[in-house]
């Protein structure tokens, strides 16, 4: 026996990807060791018992260009369980375009950021009524929308101000703290929607309340009170 008869040996040998001399001896060292011929059972896979998961993807797939495959006698296990997580990503990816709302998305990126804060994220000195001022102003030139009124909110009390960025555009992020320091954020990015008022909902399992006006988004996000957030929503439209 001169060929080396390892599993990828074996798994080539299903695909139908040896020359005929080492197929050949391949089907010899089978046909005398029954610890060969236990290996080769490992690797392959009963069809009939994957044809109902095979069917349940084919049905929710996405219609995709036809390619003509390369001539093949058999799939491997290892070919034909690629061949399921290919198509199960492709599948899942299409639905997640299909279903996608940028508005949406937008509010859900800084959902799932506010979500990682605690208190001691914002644990801070609140900094002068001046500096305040000039980091809003500061802030404003980036955005293009006066920001300097929400330097008070209701119920809340600044912290800081930064620029995030989001699809390219900045993404403005206020953080304030609430009773016990608990973390707030307003968020301002540009979007291509149409305007509408203050609405609240929950968002990442934090309380939310969103907006838009003269082409910009706005969210307030924090805590677990939507009558809380929709109030500081209620008072901040139509001053920035």
């Amino acid at each position: 026996m001169t060929l080396d008869v390892t599993d990828e040996t074996l798994t080539a040998y299903l695909d139908g990807e040896l020359s005929e001399p080492e197929r050949a001896e391949v089907e010899e060292a089978l046909a005398t060791d029954p610890t060969l011929s236990e290996r080769l059972h490992d690797l392959e896979i009963p069809l009939q018992e994957m044809r109902g998961a095979f069917d349940q993807l084919l049905s929710n797939a996405p219609e995709l260009p036809e390619v003509a495959p390369p001539a093949r006698r058999g799939f491997s296990a290892v070919a034909l369980i690629a061949a399921v997580f290919v198509g199960a990503a492709v599948s899942g990816v299409f639905g997640v375009m299909q279903q996608s709302d940028p508005l949406s998305d937008w509010k859900m990126a800084v959902a799932n950021y506010q979500v990682l804060y605690v208190p001691e994220t914002i644990a801070v000195s609140a900094p002068s009524a001046e500096a305040t001022v000039e980091r809003l102003e500061q802030l404003s030139e980036v955005l293009g929308r006066d920001l300097t009124a929400a330097q008070s909110a209701e119920g809340l009390e600044f912290r800081r101000g930064q620029i995030l960025g989001l699809d390219n555009a900045p993404l403005i992020q206020l953080a304030y703290a609430g009773d016990n320091d608990r973390p707030f954020a307003l968020c301002i990015t540009r979007v291509d929607e149409s305007a509408y008022a203050p609405t609240a909902e929950k968002l990442a399992g934090l309380a939310a309340a969103h907006w838009v006006e003269d082409g910009y988004g706005y969210l307030i996000i924090g805590g677990d009170d939507l009558g809380f957030v929709q109030g500081i929503a209620q008072s901040l439209h139509g001053q920035i």
